[in-house]
């Protein structure tokens, strides 16, 4: 089903300001996608903190107001440890695999999700992929067979998040895309499991942002699309 009842709030418009900033946690933070996250949640006025190992590169984040958490997801400890630090409010899994393996999607799940509910964590917002569990029809049959194994630890990913007993929201993508110079931002999310199109990392970030508050995010898995990205 096309989610088109809700593009004035998630096309181009705004959700409306909540009367207190959120306390936000960004896992992947520093990445492309993650530090667009950022950017936008402190421009929508909360607070972000931003969790990342040593080695990462932090010139995305640069001068920007935010707490740095240091520690490695694939470390249960140091994962509880971030959570422990503060209250969050939000926490988004923003994270790329860099060099590890596939089974990295779902160890970061794994314990994100374990810690997320002892600390008091609201609001889990998981980036996937189009290619997961009934998604898999959307899906390139002819690149499918590569990339299973990566599909196979995200949906394991998405199943710990379902199941954290933390409100949730899923937001896979399918083809990231630069936005055009000039164009404007269309993304939107859709709740077609068979949708499959190109969307920009900004549109993503809007989208992850706008859902922190809004009630119609809770507890659904969208798709991210921009009908004026071309995937091809």
């Amino acid at each position: 089903m096309l989610w088109m009842a809700l593009t004035p709030v998630f096309g181009i418009a705004a959700t409306p300001p909540g009367p207190q900033p959120l306390s936000v946690l960004v896992f992947g933070g520093s990445g492309q996608l993650g530090s667009l996250v950022v950017r936008a949640a402190l421009a929508d006025g909360h607070k972000v903190s931003v969790f990342a190992r040593e080695s990462s590169d932090m010139k995305r984040l640069q001068a920007l107001p935010v707490t740095v958490i240091r520690g490695d997801v694939r470390e249960a400890a140091d994962v509880e440890r971030a959570l422990r630090s503060q209250s969050f409010d939000v926490v988004v899994d923003a994270l790329g695999r860099s060099e590890s393996g596939v089974e990295f999607y779902e160890q970061a799940a794994r314990h994100i999700t374990r810690w997320a509910a002892p600390t008091g964590v609201k609001h889990i917002i998981h980036h996937g992929s189009v290619g997961v569990a009934e998604s898999r029809a959307a899906y390139p049959p002819r690149l499918f067979p590569e990339r299973s194994p990566l599909f196979v630890s995200k949906e394991a990913a998405e199943k710990r998040v379902r199941e954290s007993g933390v409100t949730y929201t899923i937001i896979r993508n399918a083809v990231l895309r630069p936005l055009p110079a000039g164009q404007a931002d269309q993304a939107m999310l859709l709740e077609d499991p068979l949708t499959f199109g190109a969307v920009s990392r900004e549109g993503v970030a809007r989208l992850t942002v706008q859902c922190f508050r809004d009630p119609r995010c809770t507890n659904r898995t969208f798709h991210a699309i921009d009908a004026g990205i071309q995937y091809r």
